[in-house]
């Protein structure tokens, strides 16, 4: 009642890429009123926020100092939260771990000296969920609106994408790493060479942002902070408090200017499937008897109805896989059976998909 497969001839296998909105329930675009803040401890807070929608983790931000500045410490001997940070995800992104020896770090066209590379001290990051982002963020698709105010009645937006559809791939640990510009939806506004916002990195889900060319964008005030009265729709922007003090919270910045964009985030998850189809033909003598005891009478196994000695009849109703060791792999139920004997043939395509 088994059957090998020639896999030349009775298998397939397909890969396909498959996209989905990146926010639970597969939804694409959010406003940035619909992206809530997790209760976190104050300890937490020092390092991340989480933003949640459906309260379901989606995205974390945080705040990184290649010198631990903009945090509750810093000194020739204890490491500050934000150097922590800068040198966490610096590590975890990029492959020339030297650059963090020598105080270089992450080095970009952000703007504010002509065309030139300049050394990025401090950057804001936003991390994906991996159960959101599924293989990938879905790069060349996505939207950020940022929002930002001088004063509490003049506001402007910066609106921020990745150039993979018109600039190749640098190469870095998780894959690809794709600039961050000016633009919507892969459209380039301000190419990389006059103003790079920052590095995507669409295989870790991360993205760090440039604190120079933000806050070149939405500058805000360097002094301000989310928490008291008032304080959260005046003066939102970049310019990072680089004081050491435990009242500083830059990383807050990053999820204010989120959560108060009308516009909010456009962005999509990516994974690769895997195709495997089998076609699994019942050919003409094939299958034509059961091995159900109905089918058989006596001890020497004599076909029960006459009229079936010379023309038996079967139904096909489900399809087994196995593996080489004989071990039931996966079981397919046709919707109708399928009438066997030995003037018919069948043809029934499992297709599994991972």
């Amino acid at each position: 009642m088994m059957k090998t497969f020639n896999i030349a001839d009775d298998t397939i296998t397909t890969q396909i890429t498959v996209t989905n909105g990146f926010f639970d329930g597969g939804v694409g675009t959010l406003a940035g009123s619909s992206i809530t803040t997790s209760s976190l401890s104050s300890t937490q807070k020092s390092y991340y926020y989480n933003l949640q929608y459906n309260s379901k983790d989606h995205f974390s931000v945080t705040y990184g100092h290649i010198g631990g500045s903009g945090s509750a410490e810093q000194s020739t001997t204890i490491e500050g939260t934000t150097q922590a940070i800068y040198k966490q995800f610096y590590n975890f992104v990029e492959t020339s771990a030297e650059n963090l020896r020598d105080g270089t770090g992450w080095s970009m066209v952000d703007g504010t000296d002509s065309t030139n590379t300049v050394k990025q001290n401090d950057v804001y990051i936003l991390t994906a969920e991996r159960l959101q982002m599924k293989d990938r963020l879905n790069p060349g698709t996505w939207t950020i609106n940022l929002s930002g105010s001088d004063t509490q009645t003049t506001g402007s937006t910066l609106t921020l994408t990745d150039d993979s559809k018109t600039v190749n791939a640098e190469s870095a640990p998780f894959g690809p790493r794709y600039n961050i510009v000016s633009g919507s939806a892969g459209t380039v506004v301000v190419p990389a060479a006059t103003t790079t916002y920052g590095f995507f990195y669409p295989d870790a889900g991360v993205m760090v942002l440039s604190a120079n060319a933000l806050s070149s964008s939405l500058p805000g005030a360097s002094a301000y902070k989310t928490s008291g009265s008032g304080h959260d729709i005046l003066h939102n922007g970049f310019a990072a408090d680089t004081r050491v003090n435990a009242a500083v919270d830059n990383a807050s910045k990053l999820r204010t200017a989120i959560q108060r964009s009308s516009d909010g985030i456009t962005i999509r998850s990516e994974e690769q499937q895997y195709i495997y189809d089998y076609f699994c033909r019942a050919r003409s003598s094939e299958y034509n008897l059961s091995q159900n005891v109905t089918f058989w009478s006596g001890s020497t196994y004599q076909i029960r109805h006459d009229d079936m000695v010379t023309n038996p009849q079967t139904y096909i109703s489900e399809v087994g896989l196995y593996d080489n060791q004989n071990s039931l792999l996966a079981v397919g139920r046709l919707s109708s059976p399928i009438n066997k004997n030995f003037s018919s043939e069948a043809i029934v395509k499992v297709r599994l998909t991972y």
